[in-house]
């Protein structure tokens, strides 16, 4: 049998002939993204290769590029023995700004009070006298120490009528927002007895390894019998690991007490190791959208042996906890008109009229992402964010951390794409304009832009970002006719996502992401998706107010709706 060794991680491993390079570097249990889940078209899966592999294809020859012993490991056959280099990647995303929200009061559900003294002379127990309920041996052994000794005070830590924990002394008490996305895991460390961000983590979801977007790992699932099991345990081992970094060793795992998680709906199924073969086949739907009255230990989640895990509800397959996390967060509801768009690979949307919330997503793709681009790429440094082409056609760009461009991540390829517009050199059907100005032309070459000698925009990313400001906005379009208004109705549409911050509003009109006549304000929110975990965490009406947001959200499915095809088309030129 051939032989696959990987010198960097001295591992070797046997395989069958004929064996996809990709599967063997799951058999040996190393890391590699995948967003096309092996379908040969992000070009991501790249590794250097020695040794008796399959000629390249086509499709694999215009990704590799005649780079010297690279291959797509989703496309290479094994035919005798190789050695494999793994092209390393950063796996910490760019530490997300605080989202945009409103302002509540402190009243954490989780609480630290001061419990009664012991009365030595009675002999009702203790715990008859604590004043909450009492269900953990290990909260019963910890009462036996404490009556064993003399201490001066004793605090608990209590949740409505439970208690959590039992302790002599005044102790910290934590609560973990997490924003699960497709591509990354943004985390807040919290403190509940004031509320404050005591520190903040980003980093990637590993299950990108399996596919790029929910419906790829969906595939995944349901072509693997085991498959959610697995993209359960890269999210869990993922989380844990994280929660080491953020506690360091200031703080201590124990003193976590409530987790809030927002994700969607397809990333909450897999958190729990549900497969989500449903969420794809018709009717499209959930095996639950709300889930309560968990612990963080019922996951395998590390924190204190009592603490509770909140998820956040969905409203429905597709429209998740992400965005419902997101609206009660930034007061969305309060308005009397307005529009709500959280840009990510599942483009959800809400529309607002006199109280009525209407919701829909919409496949607009990782391109937004910087996913499914040539030159595409994370939040990283070197990762090119910000970008324009001024009056005089000079390039302005700059990148995460000042380094080197190594590709372009969202909010960056937003403004390429803007400035691109702006400036002529793609007319609005999307194709370059062969007569742009002359100190441009030579860096249009073989139908891609050059921003850097390494750095490029092809007529493929093009193409991807049409698709995913069109669907996005015909979503908008669509949701709003469902309520009777105009897109020149809305005074105002709130952007939300991890790179709301980082994007030029005249970029997303410029492209048309939003539809065109819109007339009001643009408001970025950065990850409200997140804050909304968070305030769930420190107040308790936050707590239940998710719910009633849930309750009162009308779904679209614009899968439903004949006329859908024909507005995308409408939406896709510039």
């Amino acid at each position: 049998m051939p032989k696959v060794s990987f010198a960097k991680e001295n591992i070797c491993i046997e395989v069958e002939k004929n064996t996809i390079l990709l599967d063997a570097i799951r058999k040996a249990n190393l890391n590699i993204e995948t967003p096309c889940n092996g379908m040969g078209f992000c070009g991501k899966c790249k590794v250097i290769a020695k040794g008796q592999l399959s000629e390249p294809t086509d499709r694999e020859e215009k990704i590799i590029n005649g780079e010297k012993n690279e291959r797509l490991s989703c496309m290479a056959e094994i035919l005798g023995d190789v050695e494999v280099e793994l092209i390393e990647k950063q796996k910490v995303l760019k530490t997300i700004n605080k989202g945009f929200s409103i302002d509540v009061e402190i009243d954490s559900p989780v609480r630290l009070v001061k419990l009664p003294e012991i009365n030595r002379l009675s002999p009702v127990p203790y715990v008859d006298d604590i004043g909450y309920k009492v269900s953990s041996p290990d909260l019963y052994r910890k009462i036996a120490f404490i009556e064993e000794g003399s201490f001066k005070e004793i605090w608990g830590v209590v949740f409505e009528d439970k208690l959590l924990d039992i302790c002599t002394y005044k102790k910290d008490i934590l609560g973990l927002a997490i924003d699960i996305g497709t591509t990354g895991v943004s985390y807040y460390l919290v403190d509940l007895s004031n509320g404050e961000i005591v520190k903040n983590l980003s980093s990637l979801n590993p299950q990108t390894q399996y596919g790029g977007d929910v419906l790829t790992r969906i595939t995944y699932c349901m072509e693997n019998s085991s498959g959610a099991v697995k993209l359960q345990e890269l999210i869990i081992d993922e989380i844990n690991n994280s929660i080491n970094k953020i506690v360091d060793d200031y703080y201590s795992i124990s003193d976590i007490y409530h987790i809030a998680i927002a994700a969607n709906t397809t990333m909450i199924h897999l958190l729990l190791g549900i497969n989500p073969r449903s969420l794809a086949v018709s009717p499209y739907r959930s095996v639950f959208l709300d889930c309560q009255s968990i612990k963080a230990r019922d996951i395998s989640i590390k924190a204190n042996d009592e603490a509770l895990l909140t998820i956040i509800p969905s409203a429905s397959s597709y429209v998740g906890g992400d965005i419902v996390s997101g609206i009660m967060a930034s007061g969305f509801q309060n308005n009397k008109k307005a529009v709500y768009i959280d840009i990510g690979t599942n483009g959800e949307l809400a529309a607002l009229r006199d109280g009525k919330i209407i919701c829909t997503s919409t496949a607009a793709g990782p391109a937004l992402e910087g996913m499914n681009i040539e030159c595409g790429c994370r939040a990283e440094n070197g990762a090119i964010e910000r970008f324009d082409i001024d009056e005089e056609y000079n390039i302005h760009y700059s990148t995460i951390g000042n380094s080197k461009a190594i590709g372009i991540c969202g909010s960056g390829l937003i403004d390429v794409a803007g400035a691109l517009v702006r400036r002529g050199i793609i007319m609005k059907s999307g194709r370059w304009n062969k007569d742009i100005h002359p100190k441009l032309a030579e860096r249009l070459v073989d139908k891609k832009f050059y921003i850097t000698d390494d750095v490029y925009i092809s007529q493929k990313d093009i193409r991807q970002i049409q698709l995913a400001k069109g669907a996005i906005a015909a979503g908008v379009t669509m949701m709003l006719d469902q309520i009777g208004l105009g897109i020149e109705d809305i005074p105002l549409i709130y952007i939300a996502g991890a790179f709301g911050y980082h994007i030029n509003p005249n970029n997303i009109k410029e492209i048309g992401l939003i539809p065109k006549g819109f007339n009001g304000d643009i408001k970025f929110l950065g990850n409200t998706s997140l804050e909304g975990a968070r305030l769930a965490l420190i107040n308790a009406d936050c707590y239940k107010m998710v719910y009633d947001i849930k309750e009162n959200m009308e779904v679209l499915e614009l899968s439903l709706k004949e006329n859908f095809q024909d507005v995308f088309v409408s939406h896709l030129n510039f």
